[in-house]
């Protein structure tokens, strides 16, 4: 189930325990489109340790070639949960129990984003934390829409990571990797594509958070057995100017 309150909904998802696919949240609308949560309950590359959590474009078929959304967004691991998880603004006001956010272009190309370890899954499991409350889990999200673009004439440049390289990269690394099914062949290639249009940034355009998260993301992916050292490259790069710059 799903409430939603303006531009924040919460999604309760029962049974988690005995969750292991990919599932998603009942689509909300925001904005002139609708939106959805998606969970990897056993973690995106199935390894058990922690839950994967991102927040997607439920409508992508239903856009116009060329659409774009600038969105700052909110995820949380609320720890209260209710069959009627309402009013969703006290939820907030009280303090989140795990809360992570990001400030994305969401396009044709990259139509979800999230966070691959978004909360360890011994963390959820342990009694004393309260997460799970008769197996239920609730997620809360809140999206801003700040811009949106509906057609793009033509394709935009594109900037320090060349587009053709990056894909081809992506495209060997995966291949590489032995997926247990293809499904999560598409769920790598996705990080991979978002964490290769998050390093094209700038380095003003960047905050410390954000190469933070992305040094995780590929911390992660190269234990998983992912080879990703040309990206891991390019994130070294780019804090190495973001240091300069700010010095």
């Amino acid at each position: 189930m799903a409430k939603q309150v303006g531009n924040k909904f919460a999604w309760v998802i029962k049974d988690f325990s005995s969750l292991r696919e990919k599932c998603y949240s009942p689509p909300v609308q925001i904005g002139d489109c609708k939106w959805r949560l998606s969970i990897y309950p056993k973690g995106l590359f199935n390894k058990e340790q922690d839950l994967s959590l991102f927040l997607e474009v439920a409508d992508v078929k239903s856009l116009p070639f060329g659409w774009k959304r600038l969105v700052k967004f909110r995820l949380t691991i609320a720890k209260e949960v209710s069959e009627v998880p309402s009013p969703l603004l006290s939820l907030f006001e009280q303090g989140p129990s795990v809360l992570k956010k990001s400030h994305r272009w969401f396009d044709q190309n990259n139509s979800e984003w999230g966070f691959p370890y978004m909360i360890p899954l011994a963390k959820i499991h342990d009694k004393n934390e309260g997460f799970l409350v008769n197996d239920q889990l609730m997620i809360v999200a809140e999206v801003d829409v700040l811009q949106v673009v509906v057609t793009s004439e033509k394709p935009e440049e594109t900037n320090p990571l060349n587009q053709v390289e990056s894909v081809s990269s992506i495209q060997d690394c995966v291949v590489e990797f032995r997926a247990r099914n293809q499904h999560l062949k598409t769920a790598c290639t996705n990080v991979l594509l978002s964490l290769t249009q998050t390093l094209c940034q700038t380095p003003q355009e960047l905050s410390v958070d954000d190469l933070v998260e992305a040094g995780k993301t590929l911390a992660y992916m190269k234990d998983s057995g992912l080879e990703v050292e040309w990206l891991v490259k390019k994130l070294n790069e780019v804090k190495a100017k973001k240091q300069e710059q700010s010095g």
